[in-house]
């Protein structure tokens, strides 16, 4: 295969032109070392921001988290979730209902995007490790 510098690049030059200055092209973050941290009663959660403010949540959910006793509490009186979620699931198993009533079991190795209007908890006694951007 052969690889192309892209346009306005300079051949052995790495990075990416943005508003002027000449970026790296490489971001290396770790969960260890997180950017914020949430801490929940069934659990917890470390960020990190990559990219432009763009943040990944690795989040380690115990049996008995639940979005209506973890989240909930904290949402002025939401019924669900108002975000979009793009989650990868590592281990155990996370269960979503959204508002119409459509539900799923998310198991390991699966990629989901989930709308607005979710509740989620987990499922069985394993604790649920996924990623979430």
């Amino acid at each position: 295969m052969t690889w192309a510098a892209a346009p306005g690049a300079v051949a052995g030059e790495t990075g990416r032109q943005v508003g002027g200055r000449r970026m790296a092209g490489i971001t290396v973050k770790q969960f260890d070392a997180p950017d914020d941290t949430t801490d929940f009663i069934h659990g917890r959660a470390a960020g990190v921001v990559v990219g432009d403010d763009e943040q990944v949540w690795r989040s380690e959910l115990e049996p008995g988290w639940s979005w209506d006793e973890e989240i909930k509490p904290y949402t002025d009186g939401l019924e669900a979730c108002p975000l979009y979620h793009r989650e990868f699931v590592i281990a155990g198993r996370i269960r979503y209902l959204m508002t119409d009533g459509t539900e799923t079991i998310a198991e390991p190795g699966q990629l989901l995007f989930i709308e607005p209007g979710h509740r989620a908890w987990v499922e069985g006694n394993s604790t649920c490790v996924l990623l979430d951007w």
